[in-house]
C-alpha cells in the first residue's frame, strides 16, 4: 500500500519504459509488486501523460494502461469533466482532490497524489477511491432529510403520494417509480395507486397486489429483482405495463403492519439497482409512513370537524322548520283571536305543540348528533306509522309556508293500514322532499305528495311543477352542498344540504330516494320505505 502523503517514496527509484508501461517496475522493494496486484486504483504519471495504471484503475476507469500511456490519449471517457482537475493535481505532484467525473462515468472519485522520484523524470504516484456510493448515501440521506420537513407541512394525502413517488424516482435515478397503498386489513387489495411513467403505459384500472409485487407484502421485506422478465412470479406485474428489467420494491411499514409498497423499476438498457438504491428507498419508505400516518390522522380530524359542521347546519335546518310552523301558528291565532271558534284556535295551537314536540326531540336526541360516531347509525325507535295522520302533517305544516302555493296529498289503491317504521326519520326525510318542492315551486303551482304501495314497499311521491333539473345534473343532485345551476340563477335561497339529508335518512332505514324529472315540465322526488325494514332492531317506545 501506497504510504499517506506525509512520507513521500523519495527513497524508491523507477526504472520505466515509456514505450511499454507493463514493463514498469520499482528497482528495490515489494511496492512494484504491490503495484499490480492490489485491488486499489494506482496510477503513475509525469505532467501530460499517463506512464502506467495497474488492473485496479484499469478496472474502475475502463481503459486498459496501454490506452492511457497514449501520449495522445483522451482520458474523459474515464474521468469525464474531472479530467482537468486530474492532471492539475497531478502537475502539483501531491495533494488530494475531490473528482465528480460528470459526463464520463458518472462517479466521485478520491486522488492522493505523492511524487516519486525517477531515473528520468519525477514521476506522480495517484490513488484512487471510488466514493461514488458513500457520496451518493449521504447526497440521499440529506435529500431525505429535507424531504420529511417538507412532507411533514403537506395535508393533502394526494399531494403527498405524488411527491414520494417523485421522491423515489430521483434517489433510485429510476426510469419508473410506483406506489400502491393497501386497504385495510387486506393483503392485495389496492386503495391507492400512483406513479410516475406515462399514462398510457398503465391500465385504467386499480392493480393487486399479487406476483412479485406481493412479494414485499407478504414477506415484509425488500425484493431487488435484477431482471423480472421470465421470473417466475413476473405474472403479478400487469399485463399492460413499461417495458422493465430491473425492479426494486420495498414495503411500507406502520409498526409491523404493511400498510403499501414502493418501487422503482428500469428499462432492459439500464443498470440493475445496487445496495445504496435499497438503503435509500427504504429510509423513503419510512419517511412514507410516518408521514402518511400523520396526514391519514390529519385528514380523518378535518372529517371530523367538517362532519360536526354539517351536523350543526343539519340540526338548524331542523329546528328551523318547526319554529317556523310555530311563529306562523302563533301569528295566525294572535291576528284572529276573536273572531275564531274554540275548534279553530285548537288547530293552530296543537300545530304549535307539535312543532314544539319535534324541536325538543330534535335537542334530545338529534338526528345525526355529537353522541353518533361521524358516518354512524343512530338506533332506530320501529313502530306503527299512520300514513294518513304522517301527510295531513305534512299537508298541514307546508300548506302555509307559501301562500301562494298548495300542497296536496293523495293516497292511492285505499291505502290505510299503518307500516313499521322510525316515524321521526321518515318524517325528517320527507320534511326534506316536500320543502325543497315548496321552495322550487313558482307561484300558483301545486305540490303534490303521492302515496302508494309497491310490491313490498311503500312509496311516497313528491312533485312539483318548477323548472325541472337538466339530466347532466341530475346524478349530483343528492350529493353534499350541490345546487343546480338554474337554483343559483334564480336566485332559490339554499345551502345545498337538504337532498343530501334526504339520501342519509334513507341510507338509515334501508330506504331508497330517488328523482324522476324533464327540464321545464317540474320534478317528482320519491322515497321507498320496505314494509319491514332489514337490518334494525326494534326498540319499544317509552312509556307514556
Amino acid at each position: 500500500m501506497p504510504p499517506d502523503a506525509h512520507s513521500p517514496l523519495r527513497t524508491c527509484r523507477y526504472t520505466r519504459r515509456v514505450t511499454a508501461p507493463e514493463t514498469f517496475s520499482v528497482a528495490r522493494g515489494s511496492i512494484g509488486e504491490l503495484f499490480w496486484k492490489i485491488t486499489e486504483a494506482v496510477v503513475v504519471c509525469e505532467p501530460g501523460r499517463v506512464v502506467a495504471w495497474n488492473p485496479g484503475a484499469e478496472a474502475m476507469l475502463g481503459m486498459t494502461a496501454l490506452e492511457a500511456s497514449n501520449p495522445d490519449a483522451d482520458l474523459h471517457p474515464a474521468f469525464g469533466n474531472a479530467t482537468k482537475e486530474f492532471w492539475e493535481l497531478v502537475e502539483a505532484g501531491t495533494g488530494v482532490a475531490r473528482l465528480e467525473t460528470t459526463g464520463g462515468s458518472e462517479r466521485v472519485l478520491e486522488a492522493r497524489a505523492w511524487p516519486l522520484d525517477g531515473d528520468e523524470a519525477s514521476l506522480i504516484l495517484v490513488v484512487l477511491r471510488d466514493l461514488t456510493a458513500e457520496w451518493r448515501h449521504m447526497a440521499g440521506l440529506q435529500r431525505l432529510n429535507v424531504l420529511a420537513r417538507e412532507l411533514l407541512g403537506e395535508s393533502s394525502l394526494d399531494v403527498l403520494l405524488v411527491r414520494i413517488v417523485d421522491a423515489a424516482k430521483e434517489l433510485a435515478r429510476a426510469d419508473f417509480s410506483a406506489l400502491l397503498l393497501l386497504k385495510e386489513g387486506s393483503k392485495d387489495e389496492v386503495t391507492n395507486f400512483v406513479y410516475n411513467a406515462p399514462r398510457e403505459l398503465f391500465p385504467e384500472r386499480l392493480p393487486r397486489a399479487v406476483g412479485l409485487l406481493a412479494v414485499p407484502i407478504q414477506s415484509a421485506s425488500v425484493a431487488r429483482i435484477d431482471d423480472i422478465r421470465g421470473h417466475v412470479a413476473g405474472v403479478g406485474i400487469p399485463v399492460e405495463h413499461p417495458p422493465i428489467a430491473a425492479l426494486l420494491a420495498v414495503p411500507i411499514l406502520l409498526g409491523e403492519r404493511v400498510v403499501g409498497e414502493l418501487a422503482v423499476a428500469n428499462t432492459p438498457d439500464r443498470l440493475a439497482f445496487d445496495d445504496i438504491d435499497e438503503a435509500l428507498m427504504s429510509e423513503l419508505a419510512a419517511h412514507a409512513a410516518i408521514t402518511l400516518s400523520l396526514v391519514t390522522a390529519r385528514e380523518a380530524q378535518e372529517h371530523v370537524q367538517e362532519t360536526r359542521r354539517v351536523l350543526i347546519d343539519v340540526a338548524m335546518r331542523n329546528i328551523r322548520t318547526p319554529l317556523t310552523v310555530a311563529q306562523e301558528s302563533l301569528a295566525a291565532v294572535r291576528g284572529q283571536a276573536e273572531g275564531l271558534s274554540e275548534e279553530e284556535r285548537n288547530g293552530p295551537l296543537e300545530a304549535v305543540e307539535r312543532a314544539l314536540e319535534r324541536i325538543e326531540a330534535l335537542t334530545e336526541g338529534s338526528l345525526l348528533d355529537e353522541h353518533t360516531p361521524a358516518g354512524g347509525t343512530p338506533v332506530q325507535e320501529l313502530g306503527p306509522i299512520d300514513v294518513h295522520e304522517l301527510v295531513a302533517e305534512l299537508c298541514e305544516e307546508f300548506g302555509g309556508r307559501r301562500p301562494d302555493v298548495t300542497v296536496e296529498v293523495s293516497v292511492k289503491d285505499g291505502f290505510s293500514a299503518p307500516f313499521r317504521c322510525d316515524r321521526r326519520l321518515v318524517r325528517e326525510l320527507l320534511d326534506s322532499l316536500v320543502s325543497n318542492a315548496v321552495k322550487h315551486s313558482p307561484a300558483g303551482e301545486v305540490v303534490t305528495v303521492t302515496v302508494r304501495l309497491e310490491g313490498s314497499s311503500i312509496r311516497f311521491d313528491v312533485s312539483d311543477r318548477g323548472s325541472g333539473i337538466p339530466p347532466d345534473e341530475q346524478g349530483r343532485i343528492f350529493e353534499q352542498f350541490y345546487r343546480t345551476a338554474q337554483s343559483v340563477a334564480d336566485g332559490v335561497p339554499g345551502t345545498g344540504l337538504g337532498l343530501w339529508i334526504a339520501r342519509r335518512l334513507a341510507d338509515l332505514q334501508d330506504a331508497t330516494v330517488g328523482v324522476s324529472s324533464r327540464t321545464g315540465q317540474g320534478s317528482t322526488f320519491w322515497a321507498s320505505f320496505p314494509l319491514q325494514p332489514v337490518g334494525t332492531t326494534a326498540v319499544p317506545p317509552p312509556p307514556a
